[in-house]
């Protein structure tokens, strides 16, 4: 685990001092993810019609929501907790997020963002979606070396277990797992893309395989029912139901996937962006 990636030492600035100011791992990770993810959005601008340096900008927009709404979902689903320590409440080192948060978030500002500016909504979300898959698949490589998200306890035989801090024996590292789901779903997608989907099936596509991927990263993540109760695993079972909130969670998107990309070929969703002039410009 490397939670820590370098100290920034304490620096004097005449009677003010700075530091020292640890830089968090997963919180470089974050960046990388957006920086990498926008790069897979910017390359396939034009083939919608968008300007890359445009689209730009609802990326930035896109993960401030999603920090934001990661936030804030964590914190409600933590309320107890916080109503006890509010000053933990706001916290700039990228710790106790929840990822469906984020989502729902950052969705809802892309589309704001393409409403505000006359853009095709349906087309911005098709561009968007692997961007935002290859991100994911990086941004858990961040959880992994955070040491948080891990799944359930292993085989000591198992050449990949992982010891992380805080628990006990060796655990799968389904952080890595779930990357490698999402990075098999990108694939689908680009390759999906080749083949003329109709608008807002790729959007669509997203939905299903991403929601598949955190439906299967739940079982590991959350181990056994036993190790949930002794405390060796990252993700809690919903009650006495034998699946996880995470997992809850995963179904609707996939079937919000589903019930989409079966009405996507309708006229409503069949519309063409509006053209960016700015891509004419440049």
């Amino acid at each position: 685990m490397l939670p820590i990636l370098f100290t920034i030492p304490k620096v004097k600035l005449g009677s003010f001092s700075l530091g020292p100011m640890p830089i968090h791992t997963y919180g470089v990770m974050i960046v990388i993810s957006f920086l990498v993810g926008m790069w897979l959005v910017r390359r396939r601008a034009k083939l919608y019609g968008f300007s890359p340096d445009k689209v730009l900008d609802m990326g930035f927009w896109g993960l401030i929501a999603g920090v934001l709404g990661a936030r804030i979902a964590f914190i409600l689903q933590e309320l107890p907790y916080y109503l006890k320590h509010r000053d933990e409440l706001f916290s700039l080192q990228f710790s106790g997020l929840t990822s469906f948060g984020g989502e729902i978030l950052a969705i809802i500002a892309i589309i704001a963002w393409a409403k505000r500016n006359k853009y095709g909504i349906v087309s911005i979300l098709d561009l968007a979606a692997p961007g935002y898959v290859l991100g994911y698949a990086i941004g858990r490589v961040g959880c992994f070396l955070n040491g948080c998200c891990y799944g359930g306890v292993c085989s000591p035989n198992l050449p990949w277990g992982v010891h992380f801090p805080d628990s006990k024996g060796l655990h799968h590292p389904a952080q890595l797992y779930d990357s490698l789901m999402n990075l098999c779903a990108l694939a689908i997608l680009l390759w999906a893309e080749k083949r003329k989907l109709l608008p807002g099936r790729l959007a669509a596509m997203t939905l299903i395989l991403h929601g598949s991927a955190r439906f299967v990263y739940e079982f590991w993540r959350a181990g056994t029912e036993e190790q949930v109760k002794e405390g060796l695993a990252s993700s809690n079972y919903w009650g006495n139901l034998p699946i996880t909130q995470g997992h809850a969670m995963a179904l609707v998107m996939i079937g919000i996937g589903i019930v989409w990309y079966v009405i996507a070929g309708r006229k409503a969703l069949n519309t063409p962006p509006i053209d960016d002039p700015e891509m004419h410009a440049a």
